[in-house]
């Protein structure tokens, strides 16, 4: 298991815990630099593209990640075709 495997708080609320100031300092600093969401969506989608390759040496890590990813991606998607109705 390596360092980055390590890492990954043992359940959701934990890593909620941990990561909500973090989040909010990233979402305080787009406000301040008046970021579009059009660019902190690229923002976001070029960290999510260094964190794969960083995470390339702990496979299990970077499949957590992928898997909620794909999860969140799922979740939003059922939730615009449940508005669609």
């Amino acid at each position: 298991m390596t360092d980055l495997e390590m890492q990954i708080p043992a359940t959701d609320e934990e890593m909620e815990l941990r990561l909500r100031p973090l989040v909010n300092e990233f979402l305080e600093r787009f406000n301040q630099e008046n970021i579009s969401p059009a660019e902190a969506g690229m923002v976001i989608l070029s960290l999510t593209y260094r964190l794969l390759g960083v995470l390339a040496e702990a496979p299990e890590a970077r499949r957590f990640f992928i898997l909620s990813l794909i999860n969140l991606i799922n979740g939003v998607l059922a939730e615009e075709l449940e508005d669609q109705d």
